[in-house]
């Protein structure tokens, strides 16, 4: 009966199958095809992000396995504010910080076409606060 098993167990290693062959990827639950003309998060907010007391630059952040594959986030270029009055100095009182946005992602899984849904929290712009004293 061992010696059955046995051979059962060397005719299937020796037809072909190894340990380094991947598995088929598990069909998803649904499809996802995104559109040909779809558009990933971009900077469409003109020029109020040098125009604020509290301006920021813009920096890309590119994965190509995700969609949006580039999201835009702010950069605080200082880290206190300016003063809405020309000569005068106010921002010593008020911080610049970043204002967050929580938005959906997709992430390609590294076999076949399946996507994983999560959330990035996105810097979209800065505004003053006060300024902490301690």
């Amino acid at each position: 009966m061992k010696l059955g098993a046995l051979l059962v167990l060397c005719a299937a290693v020796s037809s072909g199958a190894t340990e380094s062959e991947t598995p088929a990827a598990a069909p998803c639950a649904f499809a996802l095809v995104p559109p040909t003309d779809f558009v990933s998060l971009t900077k469409e907010s003109g020029s109020i992000h040098n125009r604020s007391l509290s301006p920021w630059r813009w920096r890309s952040s590119k994965v190509r396995n995700r969609i949006p594959a580039t999201i835009w986030e702010a950069e605080c270029t200082s880290s206190v504010c300016s003063s809405p009055f020309p000569g005068h100095q106010g921002g010593q009182y008020l911080n610049s910080v970043p204002v967050y946005q929580t938005v959906l992602v997709l992430t390609r899984q590294e076999r076949g076409s399946c996507y994983v849904a999560s959330y990035k929290s996105v810097a979209v712009g800065c505004t003053c606060v006060l300024a902490r004293y301690n």
